[in-house]
């Protein structure tokens, strides 16, 4: 095979579009299968060239990989904006870049667990001290471990919703994974002193958000125990309206989509309600 689009066009505009023709095939395939099963000779076959061009163009697998894959974790276009609504922000953030550009992340997020290149970059966007803009927004004690852990749970979030496609999650709107995770990461960022950056307003000194030493643990318990009775309250406000909106006509396939999940989901979530709807809807 030749160099795609060589019926018109100069040289340079033929090399151009088979390059961006290779690429597009590799963006594909890297995020379809991950770096080990994406071989070169796929990528020229998706791509309408010959092997001998990927090569000519990127040299080797592993730059060609490199061209098309970039992992979008970085929080520093998040770190403005009121402390108690930073967990929400960094989400919506990293949500937001990944739907935006599943091209350059998925490559990344696909081969992490098989190629040293991907994971490492993985491991550089969720944990690389003395390079990290929300450990040095984060005040307290430990806030490289801190900042860490926010990163790993925000890559859980992201191999659930994107690698193993967790239904709940796949099918949720991310605004609303947003809502219910970001207050969750509140005891992180906040260290247990109600704020970042140098905040604290209402937890006081260092001292008094728990005993000598023990890292503020007992304000970071009080305030897991707060985000677990908010979500508590809210699932059980979200399941009290979807029963009586079942019960009063409404559809499994109307209630799954208002609340981002498929038909077949609803119906496992209320299965009673499918016996009182359908008595009233009869």
């Amino acid at each position: 095979m030749a160099e795609t689009g060589t019926s018109g066009g100069g040289r340079g505009e033929r090399r151009s579009r088979s390059r961006q023709a290779i690429l597009a095939a590799a963006r594909e395939l890297f995020s379809e299968l991950g770096y080990e099963q994406t071989t070169v000779r796929a990528v020229a076959h998706r791509a309408g060239v010959d092997p001998a061009l990927v090569m000519k163009h990127f040299g080797s697998k592993e730059q060609l990989f490199d061209a098309v894959s970039e992992i979008g974790l970085s929080f520093g276009g998040a770190l403005g904006g009121p402390a108690d609504r930073l967990g929400e922000r960094l989400l919506a953030h990293v949500l937001a870049d990944i739907d935006g550009r599943p091209d350059r992340s998925m490559p990344v997020l696909r081969s992490m667990l098989t190629h040293p290149q991907a994971a490492e970059a993985v491991r550089c966007a969720v944990a690389d001290p003395g390079n990290s803009p929300l450990a040095d927004a984060l005040t307290g004690d430990e806030v490289e471990l801190r900042a860490t852990l926010v990163g790993s749970v925000t890559l859980g979030l992201l191999v659930t919703r994107y690698l193993l496609r967790v239904p709940e999650v796949d099918q949720a709107p991310a605004e609303r994974l947003v809502e219910l995770l970001g207050p969750c990461l509140r005891p992180l960022l906040d260290g247990g002193t109600g704020g970042v950056g140098g905040s604290d307003e209402e937890g006081g000194s260092g001292e008094e958000a728990g005993a000598p030493g023990d890292g503020g643990s007992a304000a970071l318990l009080a305030g897991l125990a707060a985000a677990e009775s908010a979500r508590l309250a809210a699932a059980e406000e979200v399941d009290r309206l979807a029963r009586e909106a079942l019960a009063a006509g409404a559809s499994f396939g109307e209630v799954g989509q208002l609340l981002g999940i498929s038909r077949q989901a609803a119906r496992k979530r209320w299965p009673r309600a499918e016996s009182t709807s359908g008595l009233v809807t009869t």
